[in-house]
C-alpha cells in the first residue's frame, strides 16, 4: 500500500508519455505537411512568375535569350527553373547547361502537364544532378492559346528537412517540458490521494492488531473524507463493543473463578477446554494438566464419563449424585447439559459440580440429633412414668421401696432438667443470644475455684488433680461464667472417664497474645475414628458409661461453642487406653466482642 502512489503515478507517466509521443508524431506530420504545402505554393507562384516573364518577353523561340532570362534566377532565390518544349527537350535551366541535360519528357511532373493536360504537375524525388531530394512543380507554357512547353520550378528538400529538424527539436523541448510538468503534477496528485489512504490502511492494520483506540487524522475531503469518517466510526464502535465484551468476559471469569461449584467445559471433540478453581480442587489437579485432555481421563474420578457420553448422545440434560473416595469421601451433585453455538448447533457439554458432602453430613447429624434427643428424653420419661404409675396403683406398700422409687423419679427428673437446660443453653449460644460479659480474669485462680466445685467427684474416685502454681497469675479477657463452664466440663470429663485412682492435670501456658489451657488425663482415651465427632451433640464414645455418669452428651458441644465465642480454638489428642489431652487456645485480648 505504501507504493500505491508510485503505481498510480507510473500509470499516469506511461499514459502521458504515450500521449506525448503520439502528439509529437501528429504535430510533426502536420507541420511537415503544412511546410510542404507552403513550399508547393511558393514553387507554383514562382513558376507562374517565370511563365509570365517568358510570355511577356516573347523569347520562347530564342533559346539563348531564354537561357539568359532563366539564368538571372540562379542567385536571387534558392530555386531552380527549367524550361522544356513539348517533346521534353530542355530549352533553358537556371543552374546547368541545357545542352548537356537529358530529355525531361519522362519526368512525372512534365507528363502531368504535357500529356495529362493538368494545370500543374508535382513530384518529389532524388535528383541525380543535385544528389539530394527535390520537390518539382511544372506549369504549362502557353503561347497564343496553345501549350508550347512547360516551366518547371524545383527546390531542395534539404531546406525543408533542416526546418523540420528545427521544428521537431523545438516541439520536443516543448512537449518534454509539458511531460515533466504533467509528471510532477501527477506525482503530487497521486501522493495527495494515497497519503490519506495510507493513513486509513495504518489505522485498519492497528485495528486488526486489536488497537481499537487508533483513529484516522486527515483533512481530506470528498469520498476519502467520508471513508475516513466511516473508519473512525467503525473503530469507535469496535472499541465500545470490545470494551463491553472484555467487561462481560471479566465478569464471567470472576464469577466462574469465585464459584464454590466446580465448572468444566468439554468441546465437541471430547477435550476439556475450561475449568475453574473449584473444579481443580475437586479433582485435586492443576488445570494445566487437564486442559486439552479427553473427558474420559478427567471424568474418571467421579465416574462422570458415562454421563458426559449420555449428554453427547441424547443432547439432553443429566442430573446425578456422584461420589469420590480419594483422598477422602466427597459427595457431588452433578448437573450436565449441552451448550450450543450459532444456529443452535451443539458445541460440547458443560459440567457443574456442587459439593454436598457437608450437606449430607449435616443431614445425618440432624437425623442423629433427632434420634438422640428422642432417645435421651425417652429413657427418663419412661422411668418417671413407669415408677409413678407403679406408685399410683397402690401396689407398693413398703415405705423403703416407695422412697427408692421416688428417688429414681427425682433423679430422672433432674436428668431431664439438665438435658433441657443444656439444649436451651446450646441453642442460645449458637444463636449468639448469650452476650459475653468481658472482664480481666486470673485464669489460675479460676482453675483453683473450679477444683473446689469438683472436690466431691475427686474424692469419690480418688483422682489426683494437678493444678497450676497458684503464685503464677495468668490473665486474659473473657466471660468468667463461660470460662468456668469450659474448665468445669473438661476437667469433669477427665475425672469421669479416668479409672479410680487416676490422674488429671490442668496446666496453663502463655505467650505474647494467647493463653493455652491444657487438660490431660490417663483415662480410657478416645478411639481414633471417634475423634472428629466428639464435639457433635449427643455423640458418645461409650453410651452406657456416659449415661451412667450422668452426662447429657452436650457438654463438649457447649464447650466448643463457648471457646469459639471467645475467638479461641480447641484441639484434642488421644489414644485409646492411654488417656486424652484437650488443648484450649484463647486470645488474651478480645478485639471483636
Amino acid at each position: 500500500m505504501k507504493r500505491l502512489w508510485f503505481r498510480i503515478a507510473s500509470a499516469f507517466f506511461i499514459l502521458i508519455l504515450l500521449l506525448t509521443v503520439i502528439l509529437w508524431f501528429i504535430l510533426a506530420a502536420l507541420l511537415k505537411n503544412a511546410y510542404t504545402d507552403v513550399t508547393r505554393d511558393h514553387l507554383i507562384e514562382n513558376a507562374q512568375m517565370v511563365t509570365q516573364l517568358i510570355s511577356a518577353s516573347e523569347s520562347y523561340d530564342e533559346r539563348e535569350q531564354l537561357q539568359e532570362l532563366i539564368k538571372n534566377f540562379e542567385q536571387p532565390i534558392q530555386m531552380r527553373f527549367t524550361v522544356v518544349d513539348t517533346e521534353g527537350v530542355v530549352l533553358a535551366d537556371s543552374e546547368n547547361d541545357p545542352e548537356k541535360m537529358n530529355n525531361h519528357f519522362d519526368r512525372p511532373e512534365i507528363q502531368d502537364v504535357l500529356q495529362q493536360n493538368e494545370t500543374f504537375g508535382e513530384s518529389i524525388r532524388h535528383s541525380t544532378t543535385q544528389d539530394f531530394n527535390m520537390m518539382y512543380v511544372a506549369l504549362p507554357l502557353v503561347s497564343e492559346g496553345e501549350t508550347v512547353g512547360a516551366v518547371r520550378s524545383s527546390l531542395s528538400l534539404g531546406i525543408i528537412d533542416d526546418a523540420m529538424d528545427q521544428l521537431r527539436f523545438s516541439l520536443s523541448i516543448a512537449l518534454g517540458l509539458m511531460f515533466l510538468m504533467a509528471a510532477i503534477a501527477t506525482t503530487m496528485l497521486a501522493r495527495s490521494i494515497t497519503r490519506p489512504i495510507d493513513t486509513i490502511m495504518n489505522v485498519t492494520s492497528r485495528l486488526r492488531r486489536k488497537d481499537y483506540s487508533s483513529r484516522v487524522s486527515t483533512e481530506a475531503k470528498g469520498e476519502i473524507g467520508d471513508l475516513s469518517q466511516s473508519i473512525n466510526a467503525l473503530a469507535a464502535s469496535l472499541q465500545s463493543q470490545m470494551k463491553e465484551i472484555e467487561e462481560n468476559e471479566q465478569q464471567l471469569t470472576s464469577i466462574i473463578s469465585n464459584m464454590v461449584s466446580g465448572v468444566m467445559l468439554v468441546n465437541q471433540d471430547g477435550k476439556v477446554t475450561l475449568m475453574n478453581a473449584s473444579m481443580e480442587k475437586f479433582l485435586s489437579q492443576h488445570k494445566d494438566n487437564l486442559i486439552g485432555q479427553p473427558y474420559e481421563k478427567v471424568g474418571e474420578r467421579f465416574a462422570l464419563s458415562p454421563h458426559i457420553h449420555a449428554v453427547f448422545e441424547t443432547n439432553e440434560k443429566v442430573h446425578e449424585e456422584v461420589h469420590s473416595y480419594y483422598p477422602h469421601e466427597r459427595i457431588m451433585d452433578a448437573h450436565l447439559a449441552p451448550y450450543y453455538g450459532q444456529g443452535w448447533q451443539q458445541c460440547g457439554v458443560i459440567i457443574v459440580l456442587h459439593d454436598i458432602t457437608e450437606i449430607r453430613r449435616l443431614e445425618k447429624m440432624r437425623s442423629d440429633f433427632v434420634a438422640n434427643v428422642s432417645h435421651e428424653l425417652k429413657t427418663p420419661v419412661t422411668s418417671v412414668r413407669g415408677f409413678s404409675e407403679t406408685l399410683m396403683s397402690g401396689e407398693v406398700t413398703d415405705e423403703e421401696t416407695t422412697q427408692q422409687f421416688l428417688k429414681i423419679i427425682h433423679d430422672e427428673s433432674q436428668r431431664l432438667d439438665r438435658l433441657i437446660r443444656d439444649l436451651l443453653n446450646l441453642s442460645k449460644i449458637e444463636k449468639q443470644e448469650m452476650p459475653l460479659n468481658l472482664e480481666p480474669l486470673n485464669l489460675t485462680a479460676l482453675a483453683h475455684e473450679v477444683s473446689v466445685t469438683l472436690q466431691g467427684a475427686i474424692e469419690e474416685k480418688k483422682t489426683r488433680l494437678a493444678l497450676p502454681d497458684p503464685s503464677r497469675d495468668v490473665y486474659l479477657e473473657g466471660d468468667e461464667d463461660r470460662l468456668r463452664q469450659i474448665i468445669l466440663n473438661l476437667v469433669g470429663n477427665g475425672i469421669n472417664y479416668t479409672a479410680e485412682g487416676g490422674a488429671v492435670k490442668l496446666s496453663l501456658k502463655e505467650d505474647t497474645n494467647n493463653v493455652r489451657l491444657i487438660i490431660e488425663d490417663d483415662g480410657i482415651g478416645i478411639p481414633e475414628e471417634s475423634l472428629p465427632r466428639i464435639f457433635e451433640r449427643f455423640y458418645r464414645v461409650d453410651r452406657a458409661r456416659s449415661r451412667h455418669s450422668g452426662g447429657t452428651g452436650l457438654g463438649l458441644a457447649i464447650v466448643k461453642h463457648l471457646i469459639e465465642s471467645h475467638h479461641g480454638e480447641i484441639e484434642v489428642e488421644s489414644r485409646e487406653g492411654e488417656g486424652t489431652t484437650f488443648i484450649v487456645t484463647l486470645p488474651k485480648k478480645q478485639e471483636d466482642s
